[in-house]
């Protein structure tokens, strides 16, 4: 009997069991203009999501496999309660600082930005980019 190999599957495409991510159609290559399509692996294989419901792909999977589609990772969002990193102003540098999501507006205002990093180390690597582009200092 085979071990399902879905999960080393997902460890080589770089993403988890049960994150949502985009498939992209490479442009000219299986269809005239590229789209998107909203995906997750779970243990069954590759879940493609269309409203309320959805199926399992085994051709999507396929696409992939092959390199005629690609997966393109959504941005994380945190849960009410979760803990995240963003920026935050001290004194007159920008730092990276835990923060726990409770809903407020401001959270949408860093998750549309991009400013929300489930690590401190993700957090960390973005600041010098972000900085630079705003002119403002910081400190790691």
């Amino acid at each position: 009997m085979t071990k399902n190999l879905i999960p080393g599957i997902t460890k080589m495409l770089g993403v988890e069991l049960g994150e949502e991510f985009k498939v992209v159609y490479k442009t000219g290559v299986v269809y005239k203009t590229g789209f998107e399509i909203i995906c997750n692996f779970t243990m069954a294989g590759l879940f493609v999501h269309k409203g309320d419901s959805g199926k399992y792909e085994k051709e999507l999977l396929a696409d992939i496999i092959c390199g005629k589609a690609e997966i393109v990772k959504l941005p994380w969002k945190p849960k009410k309660g979760d803990v995240y990193f963003s920026f935050a102003l001290l004194g007159d540098k920008w730092v990276v600082r835990p923060l726990w999501c409770s809903g407020f507006p401001k959270e949408y205002a860093l998750l549309e930005k991009g400013w929300v990093y489930r690590t401190r180390e993700e957090a960390q690597a973005a600041l010098p980019k972000v900085a630079k582009e705003l002119g403002v200092e910081y400190e790691l």
